[in-house]
């Protein structure tokens, strides 16, 4: 992998390289800028100093020469120039004639030379027009060192005419070269010296911005970073600090809320979940149950048929074969044996008519809930020495068909169950009715339980009948409340609202 997308990736994932860099490059930016400009500044200062040297030079060269040519004193002239080149500053200085011959040079070097304006060094003023060209340029020579070149001109003045031809504006030109290394010097050592502070200016900002945003900013959301991975990983206790007003603060306060609001849905889930799972081992066992409720009705049955209406089917087919034989030969003992027959054909027509009642009560169709509540709480309460009163209001009409099976069948588990286990001796059933809900309740005076624990015994025959109760009355869309404390018998109150919904 390139180390530059190495480079890149670390510095996208760290904070800290990304808080060094925003700070970095406003400041390199900022003082940058700031050098730039002050090293413009010192360079144009640098020029005008050269420019006012030059021009100083210049004049006193001018000056010199005026004075010693008008004492025809060309060896003065001479002396004057050799002084002024003995300068280290100055690399050159030639007084030309109009031709651009070398007149007059120090120590009298390169004079009768005739300057070409096609060197490379004259091509910045000759390539342009005369009205043009500047009085002073800026030259790199063949050695790479940068001089700064005047060009006076040496004006045609009245004095000199004495010996110049009057009609010539120009009589020679001064050319001078100003060493810029000794002024370039120092500018190059200050600029040097400016870049240097300004990076340890630099280094010294990020380094002590990075210690206040570690402290103050980085380690706090690396902790909410540390925090929030974990909390991801599952540990929903984890809590953040707090940490003050500002807007880390407030994310840990955010956050604080969001964990405790998670983990009180984590704890309601599972105490849902674990609730959901007792209730499907409760169906499971009530499925199991009434499996086993439904295999042993129907052993009932058989057997009941077996026995009892076998037996007596066969009894009167033994006295209708025995009534034939002397309905002839002893009429007497033929109305005996009749009068068997009708007594059997009775006891049998009793047997079929409790099968029939036991699997599906005829007077809850006939006659309605009503009247099939009464009829089954006599058969089940009187039978086993319990009294009870049946009170009903506003059951005007029938209910829908479904729902009166479901609330038979629950009357019938809750009748079953006071005679099983409440020990009571009177029952109070109540019936209402009212636009569109039924309610119906069951009281006892028995013995009662401690339903608050009831969960602990819901595996127990009792536990599955009432949770059979509630599952069936949830079909209807109904609900079961019970209320009972031990000693203080048992109530429960069914509500269910009407509706053609099979809830069967």
């Amino acid at each position: 992998m390139p180390i530059g997308h190495l480079i890149f990736s670390g510095i996208s994932r760290s904070l800290r390289a990304k808080v060094s860099i925003g700070i970095v490059m406003p400041l390199v930016f900022i003082l940058g800028a700031f050098t730039a400009i002050e090293y413009s500044r010192q360079q144009e200062a640098v020029f005008t100093h050269l420019s006012f040297l030059a021009s100083q030079i210049g004049q006193v060269i001018e000056n010199g020469i005026q004075h010693e040519m008008l004492t025809r004193n060309p060896q003065g002239l001479q002396h004057m120039l050799n002084a002024i080149g003995q300068d280290r500053v100055i690399r050159l200085l030639y007084l030309l004639d109009t031709s651009g011959r070398v007149v007059f040079a120090p120590e009298g070097t390169g004079v009768g030379i005739q300057l070409d304006n096609r060197d490379p060094t004259c091509r910045p003023c000759h390539q342009l027009p005369v009205s043009e060209r500047p009085g002073s340029v800026v030259v790199t020579l063949a050695g790479g060192e940068r001089v700064f070149r005047s060009m006076n001109p040496i004006e045609n003045r009245p004095e000199c005419q004495g010996c110049h031809d009057p009609s010539q504006n120009l009589i020679g030109l001064l050319l001078t070269d100003i060493s810029m290394t000794p002024l370039e010097q120092p500018l190059k050592t200050d600029l040097r010296e400016n870049l240097l502070w300004w990076g340890g200016t630099i280094l010294v900002t990020v380094f002590i911005a990075n210690l206040a945003m570690s402290r103050l900013v980085i380690r706090r959301l690396e902790r909410v970073a540390n925090t929030l991975e974990s909390f991801g990983r599952g540990q929903l206790d984890l809590r953040l600090p707090a940490e003050g007003p500002d807007q880390i603060g407030q994310l840990a306060t955010a956050f604080n809320d969001m964990g405790q609001r998670i983990q009180s849905e984590g704890d309601k889930n599972r105490a849902l979940s674990d609730n959901l799972r007792h209730q499907l081992v409760r169906q499971q066992d009530l499925l199991k149950r009434l499996i086993t409720a439904q295999e042993d009705e129907r052993k009932r049955v058989a057997r009941e048929l077996h026995d009892e209406l076998g037996s007596t089917l066969t009894g009167l087919s033994l006295h209708s074969e025995a009534m034939g034989r002397f309905i002839t030969s002893d009429p007497d003992r033929a109305l005996e044996q009749l009068s068997i027959t009708q007594d059997l054909i009775g006891k049998t027509t009793q047997q079929m008519y409790e099968l029939i009642l036991a699997l599906r009560p005829a007077v809850l169709d006939s006659l309605g809930l009503a009247s099939a509540l009464h009829s089954l709480a006599e058969k089940v309460l009187l039978g086993n020495g319990i009294t009870f009163e049946l009170e009903s209001s506003g059951l005007t009409d029938r209910l829908p068909p479904s729902i009166e099976i479901s609330l038979y069948r629950i009357f019938q588990e809750a009748l079953s169950n006071v005679v099983r286990h409440s020990g009571a001796n009177h029952v109070k059933i109540t019936l209402y009715q009212s636009n569109s809900m039924f309610e119906g309740e069951i009281v006892d005076n028995g013995q009662g339980f401690d339903f608050a624990n009831f969960g602990q015994e819901a595996n127990s025959p009792r536990g599955l009948g009432l949770l059979g109760m509630q599952e069936r009355i949830a079909q209807c869309e109904g609900n079961v409340d019970i209320i009972s404390n031990i000693g203080e018998g048992t109530r429960i109150r069914v509500r269910v609202p009407l509706s053609e919904r099979d809830c069967e």
